[in-house]
C-alpha cells in the first residue's frame, strides 16, 4: 500500500462522521485509488506522476462525500481559514467505550459537560481520532514533516481542497519529527462509559471522570492518578506504571495498582484489592473485602475502615509491615512474622476459624498488627 495515497484518501474523510456507510465507502475508495496507484506504476509513469494522477482523479469525490454529515467542533476546534497547528477538536456522539494509545504525550480525562466525547489537542498533527462500533479511538501522533522535495502551499490547511491544489506536485513520503507530542484532554460522558482504556509510554495520565465499568491505565515512565469528581463504582480496574507513582481514588469491585519502582496509593471502597511495588511504598486506606499488598524494599501500610473485611495480606522483603484495623472488629486470626525485625500484634486471635484472616510478613523490616 502506498503510504502518500492512503494519506490523501484519509483526509478526503477526515471531517466526516464515521457510520457504516461512510466506512464502506472508505474502504472502497481506497482499494480502488491503490489498485490505480499500481495499474499507473506499472505503466511505467514515475511516483510522483501516478500520485499526481490518483489526485486528479479525486476531484469529483469531494462533493460526493461532502454529502454525508460532518463532524460537530467543539469551543476548542479550529476553523476552516485557521492554521492546522493551532489545535483540534473532535466531537463523538453515542460512544460508551474510549481507547487511547500514546508514546509521549500526557493524557487528561474529564468530564463532559454535554453527553458527547471530547477529544482536543493544541497541535492538529498531534493526535488522530475515529468512532468505530461505538468505541472512541485516540491515537497520538508525533508530528509529521515532508521532505525538501515537496511543500505544502503555505497558508493553506491540509485538507482536500489543499490537496487538490497540488496537482502535478511530486509528493514525497513523510519523515516523522524526533519531537515529543503536545498534550491530548479528553472529556467523557460521567457514569455512562462501559470501557476506558488509557496507555501512554513516557506520559503522565490523570482520570478525573466517573469510574467505567471498566478501567485499563497504564504507563511506562508516567505517573498515573485516578481521582474521579463523581463517585461510581467500576467492575475492574487496572492501573500500573514501571517507573512512575500510581494514585488512585475511587472504587472497585475488583482492583490491580502496581508500580515497579514507584509508590503505590490507594483509597476508596473495594471488594477485591491487589498493590505490589518493587522499590515503593504501599498504602491503602478504605473499605475493602479482601486486600493483598506487597513490597520488596517498600514499605507497605494498610488502614482498614470496615468491619465486613475477610482477608489482609501484607508482606515486604526490606519494609516494614503495617496492618491497622477498625474498631469493632471480632472473630480474628493474624498471623504475624518476621526474620530480624521486631513483630508486635493487638489483636486478639480467634484461631483458625476465624471470620477475618491477617498475614503480615517482613524479613528484615518490622511488623504490626492493631
Amino acid at each position: 500500500m502506498n503510504q502518500t495515497v492512503k494519506r490523501i484518501v484519509d483526509i478526503l474523510f477526515q471531517d466526516t462522521v464515521e457510520n457504516d456507510e461512510t466506512r464502506a465507502l472508505h474502504e472502497e475508495l481506497m482499494n480502488n485509488c491503490q489498485e490505480h496507484y499500481q495499474d499507473l506504476i506499472s505503466r511505467g509513469l514515475s511516483e510522483d506522476e501516478a500520485v499526481a494522477e490518483v489526485v486528479e482523479s479525486l476531484k469529483g469525490m469531494k462533493d460526493v462525500i461532502g454529502q454525508y454529515p460532518k463532524k460537530t467542533s467543539g469551543p476548542s476546534s479550529f476553523s476552516e481559514d485557521q492554521e492546522e497547528d493551532e489545535g483540534k477538536c473532535f466531537v463523538f456522539n453515542g460512544a460508551d467505550m474510549l481507547k487511547v494509545e500514546t508514546k509521549d504525550q500526557d493524557i487528561t480525562v474529564n468530564p463532559s459537560a454535554d453527553g458527547a466525547i471530547h477529544v482536543w489537542c493544541d497541535d492538529a498533527a498531534g493526535v488522530k481520532a475515529e468512532l468505530v462500533d461505538g468505541e472512541v479511538r485516540v491515537t497520538g501522533q508525533k508530528s509529521e514533516k515532508v521532505s525538501a522535495a515537496f511543500q505544502f502551499p503555505e497558508g493553506e490547511e491540509v485538507s482536500i481542497s489543499g490537496i487538490l491544489n497540488m496537482v502535478g506536485k511530486a509528493i514525497r513520503n513523510m519523515v516523522p519529527n524526533i519531537q515529543g507530542g503536545p498534550p491530548i484532554t479528553i472529556e467523557v460522558p460521567d457514569g455512562q462509559m462501559k470501557e476506558i482504556e488509557l496507555n501512554s509510554r513516557s506520559g503522565d495520565i490523570e482520570c478525573c471522570c466517573a469510574m467505567a465499568r471498566k478501567m485499563t491505565v497504564r504507563s511506562t515512565s508516567g505517573d498515573v492518578t485516578l481521582q474521579p469528581e463523581t463517585e461510581k463504582t467500576a467492575e475492574k480496574m487496572i492501573v500500573s506504571t514501571v517507573s512512575g507513582e500510581a494514585e488512585v481514588h475511587g472504587s472497585a469491585l475488583e482492583a490491580e495498582v502496581s508500580s515497579m519502582s514507584g509508590d503505590v496509593t490507594v483509597d476508596g471502597v473495594f471488594e477485591t484489592l491487589e498493590m505490589k511495588s518493587t522499590s515503593g511504598e504501599v498504602e491503602f486506606n478504605g473499605s475493602v473485602m479482601e486486600v493483598n499488598a506487597s513490597a520488596i524494599s517498600g514499605d507497605v501500610s494498610l488502614t482498614i475502615e470496615n468491619t465486613t473485611v475477610k482477608q489482609i495480606a501484607g508482606k515486604s522483603t526490606s519494609g516494614d509491615v503495617e496492618i491497622y484495623l477498625p474498631r469493632g472488629l471480632r472473630s480474628v486470626h493474624a498471623e504475624c512474622a518476621t526474620v530480624s525485625g521486631d513483630c508486635c500484634s493487638r489483636v486478639s486471635d480467634a484461631g483458625m476459624n476465624a471470620e477475618v484472616q491477617i498475614r503480615a510478613k517482613s524479613i528484615s523490616g518490622d511488623v504490626t498488627v492493631e
